[in-house]
């Protein structure tokens, strides 16, 4: 059941063996219907549907729960998948049982789905208020493309579309959504991609890995989603960082810091970078060179990944001046994959010598580093007296 997986419903698991062994009775039958449904929105629909052999009263359960959950790992071809997700939805689920969260993903190369089979599944899932969808459709080889309807669900929250294409569509209007996530989505214009993200009022919490587009948008002509506080980018661009520098929190994967256009992000308090060898070169514009676009920053994590002294030998030089956000705003630092290199040694020392409100640096190394390695680190002199370094 993968209970590890799901830390409310293993708190349940445990608390409910605890009692059987105190009063060795079935608790588990004596639970409300309402609890035993927020028990079973955490499993895979096939299994939860399995809960109907147990009794009568299990068979009116499982067809009431909340959260439909269709991947296809289990079954053993994709006729028999298909057949189970059209028989759960218009046969056996209560009709007129609402729909919180709805997951539709495929892990394999399944190819009986058609496109007017997911366009009627996505408007099952309307017609019955869902809050959380779930669109995945990687295992497949030829893609679906997103139905404009979904792009009016007034109830929707979070929506996480994976490997779709999305055409032209006239109008966006997705008033409660506030989180997204969006992974290898095909777009005829990066300009549909901005409407839509504008078509999100209220968006706060942005996942970005891959989209693919023929075009670009003018980054002058743009502005920032107003209320957005956390953004994940992998392989980041001019246009999503002028649209996302409102952030408090952003996570970069991959990022290509000798080609990336910085704005001023003015809230930006959290910031986590994944450093790549291929993106480092002699003039990119070093890791302490980017820290004036982010003047509150006060959380720093880097996790530097391959062997970047070989590719970017002298990559990490100190700036002409002190950042502001490094003097007086940084309050803790962490490098991740610390190999001892001259260039993460240096980067280091330069932080540990000019934050003065530095509480943690913390040093996570790939491998055992040598010990007179991190005693030379210990014994830098601190801009901050009273932060701690730890390995």
């Amino acid at each position: 059941m993968h209970l590890n997986r799901n830390p409310t419903l293993c708190a349940v698991y445990v608390a409910i063996e605890k009692m059987e062994l105190v009063s060795n009775a079935d608790i588990i039958s004596d639970l409300p219907d309402s609890i035993l449904c927020h028990i079973l929105s955490f499993l895979p629909t096939k299994l939860a549907a399995t809960t109907s052999v147990l009794s009568k009263r299990w068979k009116s359960v499982w067809i009431s729960v909340l959260a439909i959950n269709f991947e296809d790992e289990t079954f053993k071809d994709s006729n028999s998948f298909r057949k189970f997700v059209f028989s759960a939805l218009f046969s056996l689920r209560d009709q007129k049982a609402s729909i919180h969260s709805f997951t539709l993903k495929f892990g394999q190369s399944f190819r009986c789905f058609k496109q007017y089979e997911f366009n009627q599944i996505l408007k099952y899932a309307m017609e019955r208020g869902v809050e959380n969808l779930n669109f995945d459709m990687s295992g497949k080889n030829r893609l679906i493309t997103l139905p404009p309807r979904i792009l009016s669900f007034k109830t929707l929250q979070v929506l996480k579309l994976s490997h779709i294409r999305m055409r032209d569509y006239d109008h966006v209007d997705l008033p409660h959504l506030k989180t997204l996530y969006l992974d290898r989505i095909y777009i005829i214009s990066l300009d549909y991609l901005v409407k839509f993200l504008f078509g999100c009022p209220i968006l706060e919490d942005l996942h970005k890995k891959k989209i693919l587009y023929p075009s670009l948008v003018p980054v002058e002509n743009l502005n920032a989603l107003p209320n957005l506080v956390k953004v994940s980018i992998c392989h980041d661009m001019d246009t999503l960082m002028t649209l996302v520098c409102k952030a408090k929190i952003m996570h970069v994967e991959k990022m290509s810091i000798s080609r990336t256009r910085l704005t001023v992000f003015h809230n930006l308090t959290h910031m986590e970078l994944s450093v790549h060898d291929k993106f480092c070169n002699k003039r990119c514009t070093r890791l302490l060179g980017i820290l004036p676009h982010f003047p509150k920053l006060e959380h720093y994590i880097i996790q530097d990944c391959g062997n970047a002294e070989n590719s970017c030998y002298n990559c990490w030089k100190h700036p002409i001046t002190v950042p502001e956000c490094i003097s007086s705003r940084l309050k803790t630092c962490c490098i991740r994959g610390y190999r001892g290199t001259r260039h993460q040694f240096k980067f280091a020392k330069y932080i540990m010598q000019n934050a003065n409100v530095l509480e943690t640096m913390a040093i996570k190394s790939m491998c055992r580093v040598n010990f007179q390695k991190l005693l030379e680190l210990s014994s830098i002199t601190r801009g901050s007296t009273s932060f701690k370094l730890f390995d």
